[in-house]
Order: C-alpha cells, then structure tokens, then sequence
C-alpha cells in the first residue's frame, strides 16, 4: 500500500514538472513567434508592469503602453524577416532568457529576452535589440 501511494506521488511531481518545462518552453517559442511577425501588442501582453528595453545604444525602462509603442517604432522601421533562437537558459537568480537572430528589412540584430516567472507563466522584464 504505501508502496503504490509513493509510485502515486512521485508520478504527480514528475508530470508537474514536465508540464512547467513544457509551459516555459512553449512561453519561449510564442515570444520568438511575436518577434518574428512584429508583434508588438502582443509582447507587450507579456510585459512585466515596467520593462527595460534598448535598441542599438539606447534604452531606457518603459510602461506596458509605452514599451509597446517603442516597438511599434521599432518594427515599422525594422520590419523582421526572420528570427531564431541562438540559446536559451537560466540566470543565477532565476530568470529565464533567450538570445536570437533578428533577420530585418534594414539589418540585423542579436536579441535578447529576459522573463521571470511570474504567477504560472513568464513574463518579459527586458528586450534588448543590438545591431550586428
């Protein structure tokens, strides 16, 4: 009996974790999709309250309204092509980034999204757009 409850309980926690990876992943490859299409409500849905962003040399933190507006900008003039994730991982403190390849009408950019967790799914504290 105990046996089977503990088979029981260790089969749970491995589904709950396989299930987190998988939310987090699928999380990584929407933002990458929204990237990719030039999304920029949509990222900002999946903004903290206040993000960090910058583009080339300048940055600066933003509300919700107005990160969305920067990017707005910043794909009218920048009109993505194609973007793919480079690497993904975990910051000691426990943020998850991606770093990709930004393919645009006018050049290309190394990307950069940091997320934490936040209530069951990630949401993106900084973007960075550097010109390769």
């Amino acid at each position: 009996m105990k046996n089977q409850l503990f088979k029981t309980l260790i089969a749970i926690i491995c589904s709950v974790f396989v299930f987190t990876i998988q939310t987090r992943a699928q999380s990584f490859e929407s933002f990458a999709g929204l990237i990719r299409s030039g999304n920029s409500s949509g990222l900002a849905a999946n903004f903290q309250s206040n993000v960090e962003i910058t583009i080339k040399d300048s940055g600066n933190s933003y509300s919700k309204s107005q990160a969305e507006m920067v990017l707005k900008n910043f794909f009218s003039t920048h009109q993505p092509k194609s973007f793919t994730i480079a690497h993904q991982g975990t910051s000691p403190e426990g943020a998850k980034y991606f770093i990709g390849n930004l393919s645009t009408s006018s050049g290309n950019f190394r990307t950069y999204v940091y997320a934490k967790a936040t209530g069951g799914s990630l949401a993106i504290q900084e973007i960075r757009f550097e010109e390769q």
